[in-house]
């Protein structure tokens, strides 16, 4: 990790993941065993249409075994194609409702029906009522169709091998409560359904809420920690600047009348003053958070004053400055050109007091921004402000952060900083 940089914890959980994984799974399986299930009684229940199978005779003369007719053979095929429609009741529920009516209105069974109404009501909650009404009544004139006409052969034959059974009363009373039992079990299975969907919501609103709570903890010890940076570097530079500051007016006023020594200790001055007020600027976004505006905010505008501002000093810098349309520029952008601008004079200044500085900078629209600063390498020199190397690698942390490019380092006897930065619009 860089310097300075702070670490984001990363949080990896794969238990939703794995338990996704496992309701597709489990839901696939499911769905191709109701097929198989389905198709099954289906085709047993092609019997209940008319013309679809010729029962035995009640003497027993063509050996008791009873036919499926062309048409049943038909039915029974159609009756398959319709249960594939459950593979896909999940994100088409109305392929199911479809297909189920179809194979209702034939007359062999309301299964597929239920199945694809349930699957709709769980899909869409708010259309319940209308998906029950609707049937519901579908499911009771089925039953009336097979108490009331030759149609429900099926049930008897199969239970009693006696299809002349089904005229009796008890048939009747067997196809309501069969009716009851499957109108009961849909919505059974509707209301289990809703309630795991309100338990698994719930159980997702609390992980939210606990989520939360984690991030404001970790909120909370980041601003603990911005206090105490805060409080560190008031107590240890504020002060000690402020003394800096009043030493240096009262050399300006005991050598007012010195000539170059005067001006020299009013730029001690003014730098020291402002170095005061960016710190207290700095200490100001430490105790607001990351999102506060700085007292003292750094502008590309401010170039020129600071490249003025050393030349009062006495340190010879030969400038070419262009800047277009600053005001155009967002506000990351705009203070990071001054910032690598300020920190590449101060590191050509610290370790090459006096010493010549060749300043470029360009910034448009079209081409971003190109900061150059070459200052020659020296030696030993007196003067010189020991460094710990955190300028340099701050300018390429900051250049990184933009997307730009960067090259730094000593090149034929000059130290050489050269930036590019892509333009940044203003949002």
């Amino acid at each position: 990790m860089r310097p300075g940089q702070y670490a984001r914890g990363v949080s990896t959980s794969t238990e939703p993941a794995i338990r996704r994984g496992a309701r597709a799974a489990t839901h696939s399986a499911a769905s191709i065993v109701l097929l198989i299930v389905g198709a099954l009684i289906d085709i047993c229940a092609v019997a209940n249409v008319p013309g679809a199978a010729i029962f035995p005779d009640a003497d027993g003369a063509d050996g008791g075994v009873l036919r499926i007719t062309g048409l049943g053979v038909s039915l029974a095929l159609l009756s398959v194609a319709a249960w594939f429609s459950v593979l896909w009741r999940r994100g088409h529920p109305l392929y199911a409702l479809i297909a189920g009516a179809l194979l209702a209105v034939i007359g062999m069974s309301y299964l597929l029906l239920l199945v694809g109404a349930v699957a709709l009501v769980r899909q869409k909650p708010a259309k319940t009522m209308q998906v029950g009404v609707l049937v519901g009544c579908g499911v009771f004139l089925f039953a009336l169709r097979e108490v009331l006409t030759p149609w429900g052969g099926a049930l008897a034959w199969f239970l009693t091998s006696d299809v002349s059974a089904v005229v009796g009363i008890e048939w009747k009373i067997v196809v309501i409560v069969c009716t009851l039992v499957s109108l009961g079990a849909a919505v059974g299975v509707v209301a289990i359904t809703r309630t795991r969907v309100r338990a698994e919501r719930s159980e997702q609103q609390a992980a939210a809420q606990l989520h939360r709570a984690d991030a404001l903890a970790e909120q909370t010890v980041r601003q603990a920690e911005r206090e105490r940076i805060a409080r560190d570097m008031h107590d240890a530079l504020a002060h000690r600047l402020s003394v800096v500051s009043l030493h240096a007016g009262a050399l300006e006023a005991a050598a007012a009348s010195r000539g170059d020594t005067g001006e020299m200790a009013r730029t001690v001055r003014e730098q020291t003053h402002a170095a005061l007020q960016d710190m207290r600027g700095l200490i100001g976004e430490l105790r607001s958070g990351a999102d506060a505006e700085p007292s003292v905010p750094a502008t590309m505008r401010a170039v020129g004053a600071l490249v003025a501002g050393l030349r009062a000093a006495g340190h010879p810098i030969t400038s070419l400055i262009l800047i277009e349309s600053p005001e155009r520029a967002g506000a990351l952008f705009d203070g990071a050109v001054f910032r690598i601008v300020q920190e590449s004079l101060t590191n050509a200044i610290k370790h090459a007091p006096r010493s010549s500085i060749d300043l470029i900078v360009q910034v448009s629209p079209e081409a971003g921004a190109r900061i150059r600063v070459v200052n020659p390498l020296v030696g030993g020199m007196p003067g010189g402000i020991p460094g710990g190397g955190n300028g340099v690698l701050g300018i390429r942390e900051r250049v990184a952060s933009l997307g730009g490019g960067s090259w730094i380092g000593a090149y034929e006897g000059a130290f050489i900083v050269d930036v590019t930065l892509p333009w940044q619009e203003r949002g």
